[in-house]
């Protein structure tokens, strides 16, 4: 078991100067990080849409008149309030807002077509919704909720104060990554756990004031909503709202933010973009932090190149986003880093588990499911798998949910083999699934080859070059982890009929 320690916390503290770090301290609550955020950057500049600009002292105001404005519609202390929207000022005012009133925010996905009307239905019914703010385009498809549903600019004209909230009062209900579209479960986080992993998001080399970021990723994703813009407003940074994801190539130039918050898929596109117009596409970008799936190595080095350091960690919902972090990409890139402080986790038979600070109270609404993912003695059970190695650095293996049990009792991690093949010159990804010959069971490799290594070869001469290669790589394996079929699949390979995801966020 590896827990929190001086070693650790000074691991991430040595990033930020000392003087830094003490106009840095760590919150209890939303309400003390507003409060601290008009009193030491009242005139800079804090969220922008490129065309209105509002000041943190701005910003203060206008969360406090959302307040006066939830107050007099009537609501409670402890009441659930949602909020659809794309990352707009007023969806980020609003998930500041609803909670320094006392109630509780829940961000609904606001992708088209993300949820229908009984997905809706079902959401309100099951966690107590009592109202939803709402962009205009969403009106139709709340208009059977069930619920109050406010215009998203419904505000007052006058300020109101600050509920009395404590650390442990539920700030925040965050759908988990592996719902169950028919059984939606949200994870519990209170404000002390919000804040604490807004504040590990902070060690990150260089100096934490003056950046510039886009908030790319929904305000519905933990990752977004804490390091994408709380751990921001911690420094009083410029967050610009981007409420459209596919504009992304055409807002970075206009922006020039200095430190990104992005998902592999996303820092690829980005950063695949910066290859073909030049490095001044991405200028000013000295951090990606990027998180959601497994970063690849390959990733880490694509990112150097242009002159960006990227860094990856590790964390789910259900632990407010934030467990490892990696500032050492460069050194140990395939690790997901060292544990936060406030936080402890352990390794019990294979699988990773969680306590501290961070971890959700519970699934809402939801004894049940939240029993089958604590132990009774209280330690968060992830389903991922991992080990750390000698200098505390955590390593994903993989996925309890997926492992691949073998007729003489092996555990196979398909994760594992994907990324011992998947570094292999001439892979792009690696998919590791079960199959069968002849009636026995067999490990097969679906192979989506890189198109730019093997420029002028045709597909035979891919297709051969690439079973040899992974022939000659699974020959080094243990017998029972020996690849004996290979695929090569030029489409993007589907992980979703296992219902494969890695909890990987920042």
């Amino acid at each position: 078991m590896v827990n929190y320690s001086s070693e650790q916390k000074e691991y991430f503290e040595r990033l930020i100067a000392p003087e830094d770090l003490e106009k840095l301290p760590l919150y209890g609550t939303f309400c003390e990080l507003l409060e601290n955020c008009r009193e030491k950057f009242a005139d800079c500049p804090a969220i922008s849409d490129m065309v209105n600009t509002v000041t943190y002292r701005e910003l203060y105001d206008r969360i406090a008149a959302r307040r006066d404005f939830i107050y007099s519609q009537g609501f409670k202390k402890g009441d659930n309030i949602a909020v659809l929207a794309p990352n707009g000022l007023s969806a980020m005012e609003l998930y500041m807002a609803i909670p320094t009133a006392g109630c509780t925010v829940i961000m609904l996905p606001a992708a088209p077509n993300a949820l229908g009307r009984d997905e809706i239905r079902r959401i309100v019914a099951k966690f107590d919704i009592k109202a939803i703010f709402i962009n205009p385009e969403f009106a139709e498809v709340t208009s059977e909720a069930g619920t109050r549903i406010y215009d998203i600019k419904e505000t007052s004209d006058k300020a109101a104060p600050m509920a009395d909230v404590s650390p442990e009062d539920t700030a925040v209900i965050c759908f988990s990554v592996s719902n169950d579209a028919g059984n939606p479960y949200g994870a519990m986080l209170s404000h002390r756990a919000i804040m604490r992993a807004a504040h590990n998001g902070l060690f990150v080399p260089g100096k934490p004031f003056g950046q510039r970021t886009v908030a790319i990723l929904p305000l519905s994703h933990v990752f977004g909503a804490i390091r994408g813009l709380l751990t921001c407003i911690y420094t009083g940074a410029l967050v610009y709202a981007c409420e459209d994801m596919s504009n992304i190539v055409f807002d970075i130039p206009k922006m020039k933010p200095t430190i990104l918050t992005l998902v592999p898929g996303l820092a690829e596109m980005v950063l695949s973009v910066a290859r073909i117009k030049g490095k001044d596409f991405l200028a000013g970008i000295e951090t990606i932090i990027c998180g959601g799936a497994y970063v690849q190595p390959k990733l880490i080095k694509m990112a150097g190149d242009l002159g960006i350091t990227l860094f990856s960690g590790y964390g789910l919902t259900e632990a407010s986003n934030i467990v490892t972090g990696n500032v050492d990409t460069d050194r140990i890139p395939d690790s997901i880093g060292k544990v936060y402080p406030g936080t402890e986790v352990r390794i019990i038979e294979g699988e990773i588990q969680v306590k501290g600070d961070v971890v959700m109270k519970g699934y809402y609404n939801d004894p049940e499911r939240t029993r089958e993912v604590f132990t009774e003695d209280g330690w968060l059970k992830t389903g991922d798998l991992g080990e750390f190695d000698d200098g505390g650095f955590l390593h994903i293996t993989g996925l309890r949910k997926n492992l691949i049990i073998l007729p003489n009792g092996e555990n196979i991690s398909p994760e594992e083999l994907e990324r011992y093949f998947g570094k292999l010159p001439g892979v792009e990804d690696c998919l590791i699934r079960e199959d069968e010959l002849r009636g026995r069971p067999l490990l097969a490799a679906e192979i989506k080859p890189d198109t730019d290594y093997y420029a002028g070869m045709d597909a035979k001469e891919i297709e051969a070059d690439i079973k040899a290669r992974v022939r000659t790589e699974s020959e080094k394996l243990p017998s029972y982890k020996m690849v004996t079929k290979t695929v090569v699949n030029y489409e993007p390979l589907d992980r979703t009929q296992k219902d494969r995801y890695f909890n990987i966020i920042w």
